[in-house]
């Protein structure tokens, strides 16, 4: 009697222990991936927080261009149409490119982030 009575006790133990266990093993991963998930946020308010800049930067030349275009031509019509061609033709090759330059660089870092 005395026998079966200790072998309960040590399986509701181990039982108990198993039910820690998987409690603890729980908490890791929602732990693990929140900070997974802190890095990728961050990284991507970054970057969408550099692109805006780099717009900015990169639209302020362009108008000063444009002008300075204007003013050397005589036309400022031709100055900004000459900066429009330009900005057409980038656009046109970031479009044919944009699997190699775009999608495949950023899904590698974003992945990367993740199974770190």
């Amino acid at each position: 009697m005395k026998h079966s009575e200790q072998l309960l006790q040590t399986a509701g133990e181990t039982f108990e222990y198993a039910r820690q266990y998987a409690r603890q093993k729980v908490e890791y991963h929602k732990l693990d991936m929140a900070g997974r998930m802190a890095k990728v946020t961050s990284f991507l308010l970054t970057f969408i927080l550099t692109i805006f800049l780099v717009g900015m930067v990169i639209a302020f030349l362009s108008i000063g261009l444009a002008i300075f275009l204007g003013q050397v031509l005589e036309s400022y019509f031709w100055g900004f149409t000459i900066v429009g061609g330009f900005y057409l033709l980038i656009t046109l090759l970031i479009y044919s490119l944009r699997t190699r330059l775009l999608t495949n660089p950023l899904l590698s870092v974003i992945l990367k982030s993740i199974l770190e």
